[in-house]
């Protein structure tokens, strides 16, 4: 589902456009209807509104989809799992050296 267009973006909107980004991936990297992108492209909507200077603009797109973004975040998760269990598998070995090093009468 679409999100609303808010006034914030329209800047950001009408720069892309002027970088010549694709009217789709300005919607998907707004998360709006492509047709909010179109009705500021003809200046049917906030025609006194200023574009974005260039460097205050999103990277051009193309953007992934909600999907590519669903199955990023869940990797992201995986690998914190992962990393978590190497920490305390680490965290036990150094326990581990530090207790034999005692018993060697060493630090």
């Amino acid at each position: 589902m679409a999100r609303p267009l808010e006034d914030w973006m329209i800047p950001l909107i009408k720069g892309m456009l002027l970088r010549k980004d694709d009217q789709s991936d300005i919607a998907a990297c707004f998360l709006i209807n492509s047709g909010r992108v179109a009705e500021i492209n003809t200046n049917q909507r906030s025609p006194e509104v200023k574009a974005a200077a260039p460097e205050d603009l999103p990277p051009a797109g193309p953007y992934p989809s909600a999907y590519e973004l669903w199955k990023a975040q869940a990797n992201l998760w995986a690998a914190r799992v992962a990393l978590q269990a190497v920490q305390e598998k680490i965290e036990q070995a150094l326990v581990a050296v530090e207790n034999a090093e005692h018993r060697m009468g060493g630090k």
